[in-house]
């Protein structure tokens, strides 16, 4: 749990405050048995009114000081353990934004959501139980068995006997059932990863009304996590009693010893009462280290899952090159690239080329050539294995991420819109964007008529991803917030297939004319046949690189894709 004492020392001097305040609540709990061993002594049993009184008064006056130590010690630990909760979860998800696609595709989406929720809130619940339970019951158990033996030894040693007992019930239960928690969180990240495939393929299941096959699927990974959780509580469940009764039997025989030892003047029986108390004090205080045991195991399991994404090295957007730098030129040298976890071979071998700044370069090839994976090095989501991409004349692999993609714009092939305005999706390209502008962007995406038809225009809500709009709407709303970022190179990733001929011409033109370089995606031999910068892609290589006139000429490739589709 080292990479979370970071987030505890910014609150150190609360945290020790906190600690000072229950320290002397629990000294005023320990002080309350002897008080009332007092009472009855030297009060009750001598009937003397006053001394009941004014130790009485005492205990009153105990009572309220812990208490009133007790609630400014339950401020203090709230607001820490919120605040550190809020500080976690923020750093977390910038630690997430920073990821490269490689370190994002070695995670499941549903266990980055766990370790934001789930595992964050255990370590908020063991930062809060910290400042609560976790100091207050080794206090309690010591300053009970300290305070028994100045009450009388004899007391003293039976605790000695029964106090190591139940330690190690409870230590037995410890080893055998919390190992059992940390497989809880493993079942729990596998169910939510369920849960949110089929939430977001909803559609799909019930287009091929494979409902029941998504029930299955759920029901193993929901059974698995509930049995594992039935596993885990059961053992807790079982040694609880056991533990409960020891300390009961115990109690029984103190009782028993202390019966002939009061008979005997040995002992008041203010101190047998006394006894009791702490007794219960010491009980209390050894499960309540038993539950301090368990939250701190769900703790560390949260810590190290925690911890994954906080030591993650794979980032990108640190340091580097000045966004001034960058210009629209865009070449690659000899690049042969490999997906993360994708094997040995390479989607993309020893590719080379150079497009000019204010240029439009057109990509076309067969599904699978290596097209997305090669306009996708561009913004640097990934870096090349071998060879060097270049923006601006500068290596993508020395660049500031964040300055080289701030001088991008980018049109994915799977648009995705959030829920909010039609306007808010489209200002994502830039967050200033004035409504003049955004209206110049939708003309240009010719999305400004239907949206102008919608009865709240720009201001019309769009469901989660899009779902009231159809797949020609929503891809020219993402071409849209391309163009309001007025960016230095426009990237369009097969993103008009689901408009006409007629309005992809019309996009084509508005963006030549507002866009300095161009590189776009096509399976449209129409859409590139005018363009003097043409790369064919076949099977990650360049089969060709040219105009539509040398290419006739030279590239087969591009020749069959031709003949398929004008001919």
């Amino acid at each position: 749990m080292s990479h979370i004492i970071p987030y505890w020392r910014r609150y150190q001097r609360l945290i020790f405050t906190a600690f000072a305040f229950l320290f002397l609540e629990s000294f005023g709990d320990l002080l309350q048995p002897m008080i009332v061993s007092r009472i009855i002594d030297q009060g009750v049993m001598e009937g003397a009114l006053p001394v009941v009184l004014r130790l009485g008064g005492l205990m009153l006056l105990v009572t309220l000081f812990g208490a009133g130590c007790a609630v400014t010690r339950c401020i203090i630990s709230s607001r820490v353990s919120q605040q550190f909760g809020a500080d976690l979860r923020l750093d977390l998800y910038q630690r997430i934004n920073c990821f490269s696609f490689g370190a994002l595709g070695k995670r499941e989406t549903a266990a980055l959501i766990t370790r934001m929720t789930n595992d964050t809130s255990q370590l908020v619940s063991f930062t809060h139980g910290m400042m609560r339970v976790f100091v207050r019951s080794p206090m309690l158990l010591f300053g009970a068995i300290t305070m028994t033996f100045v009450l009388n030894p004899r007391l003293g040693i039976i605790l000695l006997v029964v106090v190591p007992l139940i330690a190690l019930l409870m230590y037995i239960s410890m080893k055998v059932g919390f190992p059992l928690f940390s497989k809880m969180q493993e079942a729990l990240d596998r169910n939510n990863g369920v849960l949110r495939e089929y939430l977001s393929g909803v559609r799909v299941v019930k287009a091929y009304n494979t409902f029941d096959q998504e029930v299955e699927r759920f029901d193993v990974s929901n059974t698995e996590l509930a049995a594992t959780a039935i596993k885990a509580t059961r053992v807790v469940g079982v040694f609880f009693p056991i533990i409960s009764f020891a300390a009961n039997m115990a109690l029984v025989a103190t009782l028993w010893l202390a019966r002939g030892w009061v008979a005997d003047g040995q002992m008041y029986v203010g101190q047998v009462v006394a006894f009791l108390n702490y007794m219960m004090q010491i009980t209390m205080s050894l499960r309540m280290i038993f539950n301090v045991y368990q939250m701190f195991i769900r703790a560390k399991a949260s810590a190290h899952r925690v911890g994954d994404i906080i030591n993650e090295e794979d980032l990108q957007g640190l340091g580097g090159h000045s966004s001034s730098l960058y210009g629209g030129a865009v070449s690659f040298e000899n690049v042969t690239f490999v997906y993360p976890g994708g094997g040995n071979e390479p989607v993309l071998k020893d590719v080379s080329f150079e497009l000019p700044s204010g240029e439009t370069l057109g990509i076309i090839g067969s599904t699978g050539a290596g097209k997305t994976s090669l306009v996708q090095l561009i913004p640097a989501f990934y870096l090349p294995d071998l060879g060097e991409v270049k923006v601006g004349g500068i290596s993508t692999s020395y660049a500031d991420v964040n300055a080289l993609r701030a001088s991008i714009a980018y049109v994915a092939q799977q648009n995705t819109l959030f829920y909010g305005t039609i306007a808010d999706n489209i200002r994502m390209g830039k967050p200033d964007a004035t409504m003049e502008e955004i209206e110049v962007a939708a003309k240009a995406a010719q999305a400004h008529e239907f949206i102008s038809a919608s009865p709240e225009g720009y201001e019309t809500i769009i469901g989660q991803k899009g779902v009231n709009l159809s797949g020609g709407q929503k891809q020219r709303i993402g071409i849209a917030r391309a163009l309001v970022r007025d960016a230095q190179i426009l990237i369009l990733d097969d993103c008009v297939s689901a408009v006409d001929v007629e309005t992809e011409g019309a996009i084509m033109r508005s963006i030549n004319m507002v866009s300095p370089t161009v590189v776009l995606i096509t399976q449209r031999i129409s859409s590139v046949i005018n363009l003097r910068h043409i790369l064919v892609l076949e099977a990650g290589r360049v089969a060709g690189y040219g105009n539509h006139a040398s290419l006739i000429e030279t590239c087969d490739v591009y020749k069959e894709i031709y003949n398929s589709q004008l001919i």
